[in-house]
């Protein structure tokens, strides 16, 4: 303002002519004019120091108004915060609300439920033309299992003719839950009429749960299992000796047995095959197992699994 102000007084007004020298005779009217014309100089200048004033308040004005904006966002962040807490709705309306969407939930589940899913899977064949497998399935429902689901595995040579087609019945899967299966599958092929073995190049895995084969349960695999690693070493027959301990916290199923899956994963973690065995397993007590890989292939890594074993499925 003090910059505008010295610009102000700075402006120099125009020049008013100096009254006519007279004797004591000099004119009254003549005095009033100039008199009249010095207030208008004044007048004008005022006029300049209030425009430059009302500029200067300009920003002050403009930055009332992003205060308000700023406040209007704060609300409309509130409000939708508000919504996310469920609209102001009480605890137990949105434990009701939840009960309402899982009741839902599982009579879609029943009706229609979602297939099981091959995430992973892994094989190696072995000189005899055998093929170790192991795949990776999951339950993507929240409600129901999958009550004996069917492994199919086919293998293929290079020309792309079937050396075999073969179905193995597995444990059920529960839901929200992810299982590990390894097994032993194919038929030794002889090549013509040389003793070779025909090996597979390729090994396809299907999985599917019979029609009306699926039981609505709570039940769910996580955190029912733990075990115990304790390393893997050569044993005297060339193979390689894996051991540890599982303890399942609880019976799933009913069941009273438990398989134990080795899998072995490439430096990449992706499945490249994989051992188990069946344990007899009680609720809260550890279990020693020993598993034998007979011609493991090159691994990076390793990780075992255990899972719920229902005696009527054939070992």
């Amino acid at each position: 303002m003090a910059v505008e102000a010295d610009r102000i007084s700075a402006v120099p007004l125009k020049a008013l002519p100096a009254p006519l020298a007279s004797p004591d005779n000099a004119s009254t009217k003549d005095t009033v004019m100039i008199m009249k014309l010095r207030n208008l100089g004044w007048v004008a200048a005022c006029g300049m120091l209030a425009v430059s004033l009302a500029g200067c308040a300009a920003p002050a004005n403009n930055q009332g108004v992003a205060v308000d904006q700023s406040q209007a966002a704060q609300q409309a962040t509130a409000s939708r915060q508000d919504d996310a807490k469920g609209n102001g709705q009480t605890q137990e309306q949105r434990d009701a609300a939840a009960q309402k969407a899982d009741e839902a939930t599982a009579k879609q589940e029943a009706a229609q439920p979602a297939e099981l899913q091959i995430v992973d899977s892994g094989w190696f064949a072995s000189d005899n033309g055998m093929v170790d497998f192991v795949v990776e399935v999951q339950n993507p429902n929240h409600t129901v299992e999958a009550v004996a689901p069917v492994i199919e595995a086919v293998g293929k040579d290079e020309a792309g003719n079937v050396l075999f087609d073969e179905k193995i019945e597995t444990p059920a899967v529960l839901p929200d839950s992810t299982y590990y299966y390894s097994y032993v599958t194919g038929t030794p092929t002889l090549a013509g009429s040389t003793d070779e073995v025909v090996k597979p190049a390729t090994v396809d895995f299907t999985i599917a749960t019979p029609e009306g084969s699926w039981k609505a349960t709570d039940e769910k695999l996580a955190d029912t299992y733990a075990v115990q690693d304790n390393g893997v070493k050569d044993s005297e027959m060339g193979a390689k000796e894996f051991t540890g301990t599982v303890t399942a916290s609880k019976a799933l199923d009913d069941a009273t047995q438990s398989r134990v899956d080795v899998v072995l994963l490439d430096k990449d973690g992706h499945i490249e095959g994989g051992y188990f065995k069946v344990v007899d397993t009680e609720p809260g007590k550890a279990v020693d197992y020993d598993i034998f890989a007979i011609d493991a292939p090159d691994y990076a890594s390793y990780a075992v699994y255990a899972s719920p074993w229902n005696e009527d499925v054939e070992k």
